[in-house]
């Protein structure tokens, strides 16, 4: 595949994310408070380093973590570009990056293949070996001829999530059969004018007999934007995933291009928009509490009118009903015109988690993001994945039922 042009580039650093939460949102008085006090420590970890280990320029860190434990013993984390590399060690503090090529979209012209630039953006391995993946794809239809102007390529951008399998661990990835899990119900072409579909899933975490991930959605009328929760009784099945809707896991995502579909009934109901403001980076179960933590990037003005950007969570005893957002760690983000170190993707995990797939934390997880050096408005490949570690009060939770 050749390299990115520049206005791609420029696209790739920022992707998703910096169009999201570019809008400062106010944080009414009134906001519920997350059940769980957290806090970032001092001190940090450098996971990556672009500048002494990518394989190539474009060999750069753009999704959240995503890890698991093989079969080798080894941590195997996948947090790449469109071109999917594994890092890998003993330890999350003790990674190495590989130059192999796990996975790669065919770049394909044709949006109805669901077969276009993609990255990896979560994983998930019952026993090491066999790993299933879902798979951000773009497609880019300015590329490929569709009149979108320059500077407003994103108008041709639509997404989907599909899906990959590995039997061997992680080193190759095919897609499954089908390959899509989850589209609007909506052509390209339907969408011309809009940055539109399915985007950055966040890791799948298995929870009471079943499998969940959330998808930021953006779309057009009459889907709703926002985080949508997926669920699937089983991996091994790329067609039983289904969406929360109403109130039940009971509506199936069409493949628009398979034939003629009514559109309204192929929706989502976004999760808690009130609380899930920005889209959901990752999610993960504090076993102590049985509290779940979202993470997410955002720029909201607080109480004191002040505005801040960082990393924000919020806590839910369910996936469905969310408390928050607070502001775990302020710090520039990604579009950000006037930061040298800009970041992105965060993702809460434990180092220690006993969760072959990390989806555990105790009281001492830790924080991973992406930091960028920035050349004006635009993020620079030169990435680093960090990490900091986070002290959760372990009474907090309790503390606060008690008060009610």
């Amino acid at each position: 595949m050749s390299q990115p042009s520049p206005s791609s580039r420029r696209r790739a650093g920022h992707r998703i994310g910096a169009a999201l939460v570019s809008t400062c949102l106010a944080l009414p008085a009134a906001a519920s408070e997350p059940s769980l006090s957290m806090r970032v420590e001092e001190g940090e970890h450098i996971l990556f380093r672009h500048a002494a280990e990518a394989c190539e320029t474009w060999d750069i860190p753009d999704t959240p973590t995503r890890a698991f434990r093989g079969a080798d013993g080894q941590v195997h984390v996948m947090q790449s570009h469109y071109r999917g590399r594994w890092l890998a060690g003993p330890d999350l503090f003790s990674l190495r990056h590989g130059c192999a090529v796990a996975f790669e979209g065919a770049g394909s012209a044709d949006p109805a293949s669901f077969d276009n630039q993609s990255w990896i953006g979560a994983t998930y391995s019952p026993d090491g070996r066999g790993v299933f993946a879902l798979v951000h794809n773009e497609y880019h239809g300015e590329r490929f001829g569709a009149p979108c102007r320059k500077g407003e390529e994103s108008a041709c951008w639509y997404n989907s999530l599909t899906g990959a399998v590995s039997q061997d661990g992680g080193l190759h990835f095919q897609p499954t059969q089908p390959r899509l899990i989850a589209a609007l119900p909506f052509r390209a072409e339907e969408t011309r004018g809009h940055h539109a579909g399915y985007f950055e899933p966040t890791n799948i975490i298995a929870w009471n007999g079943a499998f969940y991930a959330m998808a930021n959605v953006v779309a057009p009328k009459p889907q709703r934007s926002g985080n949508c929760l997926l669920r699937t009784p089983t991996l091994e099945d790329p067609s039983a995933w289904r969406v929360w809707r109403g109130s039940a896991f009971d509506t199936a995502l069409a493949d628009p291009y398979a034939g003629p579909i009514q559109p309204e009934r192929h929706l989502c109901d976004p999760v808690a928009p009130d609380v899930l403001r920005w889209p959901v980076t990752s999610l993960t179960w504090h076993e102590a509490s049985g509290t779940f933590i979202a993470t997410m990037r955002g720029r909201a003005k607080g109480a004191d009118g002040r505005e801040r950007t960082g990393v924000y969570v919020a806590t839910s005893p369910d996936l469905l009903h969310w408390a928050g957002p607070a502001l775990l760690m302020e710090a520039p983000l990604f579009g950000s015109c006037d930061a040298s170190d800009a970041i992105s993707y965060p993702a809460l995990i434990d180092p220690d988690s006993t969760d072959r797939n990390f989806g555990t934390v105790g009281d001492h997880p830790a924080l991973t993001f992406v930091r960028a050096d920035t050349d004006g408005c635009t993020v620079t490949p030169d990435r680093d994945i960090v990490l900091k570690r986070v002290r959760i009060d372990p009474t907090s939770a309790s503390a606060r039922r008690s008060s009610r």
